[in-house]
C-alpha cells in the first residue's frame, strides 16, 4: 500500500545548482567526507539565497546493481567516478544569482577537498520531485533506504527536446507510479558553463562529450524491493526503447545524505556542523536547540548583547 507522498515539499525549489564532486587525491574518503560535511558545509549554509542544500555522499558505480538495458551503457570509467553531489535549490533564478555572487568564499576552500567540481544548472521547473514517500526530507546521515543518484547522457543524434520529453512523459511517470519506488526526483540540466574559472587545483570545466544531460534520484525500501522492481513489468515497460534516447545510465549508490539548509533556513547541521548535530540529536540535548543558544552560536554574542 502506498504511503503519504511528500513530493510537494520540494515545489518551491524552482531552480537548482547540482554539483558533481571528485575528492582531492592524497586524502582518504573518510577525511574528505568529514571535512565536507563538518567544515565546508556550514560555510556554504551561511550564504544567501538558498532554499535547500543537501550533500549526497556516494559510493562509486561498480556495476552489478542495475539490470542490462538494451542499447544503454551502465558502466562508469575510472576517471568519471565522482564521490559526492552537492544539490542546492532556489526559489528563483535571482536567488541563485545572489548565491553565486557570494560563493567566492567557497572557491577558496575547494582545493582542500576537491580536485574537480562540475556544476549543472536547471532552468525553472526542470528539477522536479515526482514522488517522495521518505518521511524525512532533511536527513543528517543514512536515510534507511536503498538510494541511488543516476546520471544520464542522451543518445547521439537525438535532440535535447526529445530526450527531455521521453524522460518527463514516459520514464519518470512510469517509475514513480510503482509502489516499490519510494522516491523519484528528476533534474534536466542546462549545458555546463565552461567559462567558470577553475579554483586552485580544482577543475570546473567538462568536455561536451563527458557532460550529462539529466539525473534521477531514486529510492527503494530495501534491496529486496529494488530487485523485485527491476523484475517487474513496470520497470521493463518503463525502459522499453530507452536506448533510443539514453546512451549512458550511471547509478551511484548513496552512502549518506546531509541537509544544511531546508525551507530557507539553516538546519542544525548547517548551524553547528553535521557531526555536532548528530551528537545533539543522539544525546537528546534539547537545551542546545533553544533560541538563546542558537543566537550565541551564530553570532558569538549572548541575546542580551544583541
Amino acid at each position: 500500500m502506498k504511503t503519504s507522498n511528500h513530493a510537494s515539499r520540494d515545489q518551491n525549489g524552482r531552480v537548482a545548482f547540482y554539483v558533481l564532486l571528485w575528492k582531492r587525491r592524497g586524502i582518504s574518503l573518510e577525511l574528505f567526507s568529514h571535512y565536507w560535511r563538518n567544515v565546508h558545509g556550514p560555510v556554504c549554509a551561511r550564504l544567501p539565497g538558498q532554499h535547500q542544500y543537501w550533500q549526497f555522499h556516494l559510493a562509486h558505480n561498480e556495476g552489478g546493481t542495475w539490470p542490462t538495458i538494451e542499447g544503454v551503457d551502465t558502466s562508469t570509467p575510472d576517471e568519471d567516478q565522482f564521490d559526492g553531489i552537492a544539490e542546492l535549490t532556489f526559489r528563483s533564478e535571482e536567488d541563485r544569482r545572489t548565491w553565486f555572487q557570494a560563493a567566492a568564499i567557497l572557491m577558496d576552500d575547494e582545493h582542500n577537498l576537491f580536485r574537480k567540481a562540475i556544476g549543472y544548472n536547471s532552468s525553472p521547473g526542470n528539477s522536479r520531485t515526482y514522488v517522495d514517500r521518505l518521511d524525512d526530507g532533511s536527513p543528517n546521515g543514512a536515510v534507511g533506504a536503498q538510494k541511488f543518484h543516476v546520471l544520464l547522457r542522451k543518445a547521439d543524434g537525438i535532440p535535447v527536446e526529445d530526450f527531455r520529453q521521453h524522460l518527463t512523459e514516459r520514464l519518470a511517470p512510469a517509475l514513480a507510479e510503482s509502489d516499490r519506488v519510494l522516491k523519484l526526483r528528476l533534474h534536466l540540466f542546462d549545458e555546463v558553463d565552461n567559462s567558470r574559472p577553475d579554483a586552485a587545483g580544482v577543475s570546473h570545466s567538462e568536455a561536451p562529450e563527458k557532460q550529462y544531460q539529466a539525473a534521477m534520484e531514486i529510492a527503494f525500501q530495501s534491496r529486496l524491493e529494488m530487485e523485485a522492481f527491476f523484475a517487474s513489468s513496470a520497470f521493463t515497460g518503463a525502459v522499453t526503447d530507452l536506448g533510443k534516447y539514453v546512451k549512458q545510465l550511471s547509478p551511484f549508490p548513496e552512502r549518506k545524505a546531509h541537509t544544511f539548509v531546508y525551507g530557507d533556513r539553516m538546519t542544525l547541521a548547517g548551524q553547528r556542523s553535521s557531526m555536532v548535530a548528530e551528537l545533539i540529536t543522539n544525546i537528546g540535548a534539547t537545551n542546545q536547540l533553544r533560541e538563546d543558544v542558537t543566537h550565541l552560536m551564530l553570532t558569538g554574542r549572548p541575546p542580551m548583547d544583541a
